[in-house]
């Protein structure tokens, strides 16, 4: 190691342990004020402190509120080094973001008060449709503007210029739209929206979709048009037909500060439906054995390409789903440019795990496995309306924050806002705690309308009544007292406290005689055991031997993937263990699908009849024809594009 090298290993060793002492500082603290606390009143406390103590009065909210908020959580700020500024955002955030927050420390990401700025303004803007969004920031930024004239002034403007929209807002017709009273009032409120944001701007359609500048633009340009009585006939308007609203009229009434959904202007939810209304299209990359798959084609997409490496998975999905095209190739090696032609709305898939994973080696970037470069390229290829891939919590480690923020890098220089999730599958009736990660993009133009799924505690499922009758298939006669301890265990969180009942399966292992690390105690307190794949369920003269616990079959263990019972798995005993513990349970694909599909067309789902349906047979639809090379690889059994 050269000298340069020397003093920063040292300089880092040297700082990390004074980022340490100064944390324990903090908490030794905020135990110290706890103590305070139970002695004497809050806000005798806080005044202690300020006075006595001579506590910066910015420093008290921190130290008095830690104890209802943090306490409990020490290991966790220790393990991520926080610093004063990270605790006191954390004391302060809503609780949904404190968890999120927390549980990315847990898992070594380091974070920032930025970080946790950016997760408190997207779970914010989450509860909010993307009309609202916009009201939102452009109302502030007319009440901006408009702070020289006067508070009052800038609300006397917004509330004209709301009345004025509110009018001419339900006109359907464009040429009722050119009324002379019209053309007096918008000339009126043009001046005045001169004054405040200038008088030269660029056309809307040369300008980012959802950016401010455009907004500006599409409000200035409406009232220009209007004042002109030229709307009915002004270009450059973008997606727009006659029955809607005016997409000008409603960036100009954002600037009021509110949206079109606003009740006072007669808006009415559109009906909630349980089906696509039509099929939207879908290039899967590392499909695997067809999880996320069969997710997607339930919320509404169809395949033009599934692509995978492996023969036994690829075999897998031919044999369930024949009408697919799926291309059996290293994706690394091929060009996706001829799907540009298709106009594919969305490249989803689930990339290897490996390089991320706690239960390899986490290299990275620098394992060859890694494919998250591949996937920003295949992004700009194919240039989808969105793209969808999922990965293990491992991606958001610390280590790898400079790699994974090139990658987004690059999805922002495509042309995509790109967020990333954190999601349990848990949370949609599968009976397994599996946490992972989703990469989400979507074109700029429509990125602000995207929305997570929402959560069905109340549809909790345990592992009890998931398996109870494959585990009583083989005569096993104590299977349903097996199930009921499963459905009655009680569930605490990090601090100990009771938050349901009935247990659910950890991560379901990749092979058929593997236990993850850390899980043998784990896998006791479920209640069985994964180092073995039995061919067939526990008889009873098998559970009646000492210390019995009933193990997985593969049938078992895709019921805890959320597999349908007839779906096939191909190859041998290993490879199927593998196919399974590697897929993404359908129903969370098929949620989060859901969500893609309301992003792109706006849809307003029904959501326990759509994952929750009596489903009808499938309707099989055409893909759409592919002109492509053949390779001449024995392993690839279809086309494949030329890679240039």
């Amino acid at each position: 190691m050269n000298p340069k090298a020397e003093a920063l290993a040292a300089a880092k060793g040297r700082i990390m342990e004074l980022q340490s002492q100064v944390l324990e500082r903090i908490l030794k603290m905020a135990a110290e004020v706890e103590k305070l606390t139970a002695i004497v009143t809050e806000r005798e406390a806080r005044e202690f402190l300020r006075v006595t103590c001579n506590m910066p009065y910015s420093e008290l909210s921190t130290y008095a509120n830690f104890a209802s908020s943090l306490k409990g959580c020490e290991d966790t700020l220790r393990k991520g080094r926080a610093s004063f500024p990270v605790v006191k955002a954390l004391v302060s955030a809503e609780e949904e973001s404190r968890t999120e927050i927390l549980e990315r420390m847990e898992i070594g990401s380091r974070i920032s008060t930025k970080d946790i700025t950016a997760i408190r303004k997207r779970l914010k803007e989450a509860k909010l449709t993307p009309d609202e969004v916009m009201a939102n920031r452009n109302g502030k930024l007319t009440a901006a503007a408009a702070r020289r004239q006067g508070a009052v002034a800038a609300a006397d403007f917004q509330e004209r210029l709301y009345e004025f929209v509110r009018e001419i807002l339900p006109i359907k017709k464009a040429t009722d739209l050119g009324s002379d009273e019209i053309k007096s009032a918008a000339g009126a409120l043009r001046a005045e929206f001169e004054g405040l944001f200038g008088v030269d701007h660029r056309s809307p359609g040369e300008l980012k979709p959802r950016s401010r500048e455009r907004d500006i633009a599409s409000a200035h340009f409406a009232l220009v048009q209007l004042n002109e009585g030229s709307l009915p006939w002004a270009t450059d308007v973008g997606d727009w037909e006659e029955g809607g609203h005016h997409p000008w009229l409603v960036s100009l009434l954002s600037f009021t500060g509110r949206a079109p959904n606003a009740p006072s202007l007669g808006w009415t939810a559109p009906k909630p439906v349980a089906e696509a209304p039509e099929r939207l299209t879908v290039v899967e990359l590392c499909a695997g054995a067809g999880g996320m798959s069969i997710g997607l084609e339930r919320a509404g997409f169809e395949h033009v390409g599934l692509f995978e490496f492996d023969r036994d998975a690829a075999s897998t999905l031919r044999t369930n789903r024949p009408d697919w095209t799926v291309i059996e190739g290293d994706i690394k090696a091929l060009d996706f440019t001829p799907y540009q032609t298709l106009g594919v709305d969305l490249v989803a898939g689930g990339l290897p795990c490996q390089p991320y994973s706690s239960e390899g080696y986490g290299y990275g970037k620098e394992d060859p496995r890694d494919l998250f470069p591949d996937a920003v390229r295949i992004v700009r290829e194919v240039k989808p309306k969105a793209f969808l891939f999922e990965n293990v919590e491992g991606l958001l480690h610390g280590k790898h924050s400079d790699h994974i923020a090139d990658v987004l890098k690059g999805f922002r220089k495509a042309g995509y806002q790109t967020e990333i999730h954190r999601i349990q599958a848990g949370d949609f009736a599968i009976a397994q705690v599996r946490r992972r990660v989703l990469v989400v993009g979507l074109r700029d133009d429509i990125a602000d309308a995207f929305r997570m799924p929402p959560a069905f505690p109340a549809r909790r499922l345990n592992i009890g009544d998931a398996l109870v009758d494959l585990m009583a298939a083989n005569g096993w006669d104590g299977a349903q007292d097996w199930a009921r301890q499963r459905r009655e265990q009680p569930v605490v969180d990090r601090n100990g406290a009771l938050v349901a009942y009935g247990a659910q399966a950890s991560t379901v292992v990749t092979g058929s005689g593997k236990r993850r690390r850390n899980e043998k105690a784990v896998q006791k307190a479920m209640g069985y055991d994964t180092t073995g794949s039995p061919d067939q369920a526990p008889t009873s003269e098998e559970a009646s031997n000492p210390g019995f616990m009933p193990s997985l079959t593969l049938g078992m263990r895709a019921r805890l993937q959320n597999f349908d019972d007839d779906w096939r798995f191909e190859g041998g005993k290993q490879a199927k263990a593998r196919q399974i513990g590697n897929a993404v349970p359908p129903r969370l694909a098929q949620a989060v699908g859901m969500s893609l599909y309301s992003a792109i067309k706006g849809v307003q789902w029904d959501w326990e009849a759509a994952l929750w349906p009596e489903r009808d047979e499938r309707v099989v639809m055409e893909a759409p024809p592919l002109k492509m090379r053949e390779d001449g690889s024995e392993h690839l059994s279809a086309p494949v594009f030329e890679k240039t």
